[in-house]
């Protein structure tokens, strides 16, 4: 197996900043060579050019691939959710990448890689044709829409996983799966699917997936706050990848964790760190929801202070303080 990593990436025109910040990340912790086949439909060789200076300080070569027309998704699957079509891409890696390459890995531009993917990407894969972590709701019954979209294959063993880091065994994939075979199990299952490249992986391959350690590879920044009481040094010395899903550190207009520390300290180290905190700083100011949530929490806090103040008044009345 060539000690070359094959990292692929799917980006849109205003994603390609925070595409950089992750492969920063990355770049950081292999020593490998690393070939990034960089999936889009909209970059301009301007964007393209942005990647330039990973090149010049790190083993990273760039190959840039269009996605034509033709293999976008259908208008049936679009319409199915609010997801771009950018999220799709990692379904045309059989389709788009060179035959030669025998495994890619995906790996979704808000994550950080914290610590080198060595045992992930070289992994003996054998008969599985793709590696990737549980989803931190991935056991079933289900409270949503799963239930029901995975009835024929939910079984005691089933885990549904999360595609944010997905290693994609292409030689065992090739003879069978390719973007056309996704998109017709979308059309059987009447286009049902809300995480729609995700539930399709998970339709096809559930039974076909290697799966590692999610708070090791794909820990959910937001869930190892508020659920895990993860810190942010257990969190530096115990995970791989940590993936911010949902709210965004580089985000003003929500609400934030010390997790959140991890990203900007790879973005200090991008020519984009000031554009990130000037953008942070114009949402938080300007952010609707953070003065409607400030002003719901004082109008909380008026009302218990008020509670308090009757309390007082009744305990004064019966002599039970002075």
């Amino acid at each position: 197996m060539s000690s070359t990593m094959n990292i692929a990436i799917a980006v849109n025109r205003p994603y390609v900043k925070y595409a950089y910040v992750m492969l920063t990340s990355l770049c950081q912790h292999q020593n490998e060579d690393l070939d990034i086949y960089v999936l889009h439909h909209d970059l301009m060789p301007e964007d393209q050019s942005l990647f330039a200076p990973l090149s010049t300080q790190y083993q990273i070569s760039f190959h840039f691939i269009y996605v034509p027309d033709h293999l976008l998704p259908p208008a049936e699957v679009l319409n199915a959710n609010s997801w771009g079509i950018e999220t799709y891409f990692r379904l045309l890696l059989v389709d788009l990448l060179p035959s030669s390459l025998d495994r890619a890995l995906y790996i979704d531009a808000d994550m950080i890689i914290n610590q080198p993917l060595n045992d992930f990407y070289f992994s003996d894969l054998k008969d599985a044709k793709l590696a990737a972590c549980r989803d931190f709701t991935g056991t079933p019954p289900f409270a949503d829409y799963r239930q029901e979209l995975f009835a024929d294959l939910i079984s005691p063993n089933f885990i549904y996983f999360n595609a944010g880091l997905t290693l994609f065994h292409l030689d065992a994939l090739r003879p069978t799966y390719n973007f056309a075979y996704y998109m017709d199990i979308a059309k059987k299952l009447d286009y049902k699917i809300q995480f729609p490249d995700q539930d399709l992986l998970n339709y096809c391959h559930c039974n076909e997936v290697l799966l590692f350690d999610e708070n090791k590879y794909n820990l959910y920044a937001r869930r190892a706050f508020t659920d895990l009481e993860a810190t942010l040094q257990s969190v530096k010395e115990n995970t791989h990848v940590i993936h911010f899903a949902t709210s965004k550190p580089w985000q003003g207009n929500c609400f934030h964790c010390n997790l959140e520390q991890l990203w900007w300290d790879y973005a200090k180290m991008t020519p984009f760190y000031i554009e990130f905190l000037e953008q942070m700083v114009y949402e938080i100011i300007n952010s609707a929801e953070t003065f409607q949530y400030v002003t719901e929490l004082k109008h909380e806090n008026d009302q218990l202070y008020q509670i308090i103040a009757q309390y007082e008044t009744i305990l004064k009345k019966k002599g039970i303080i002075a």
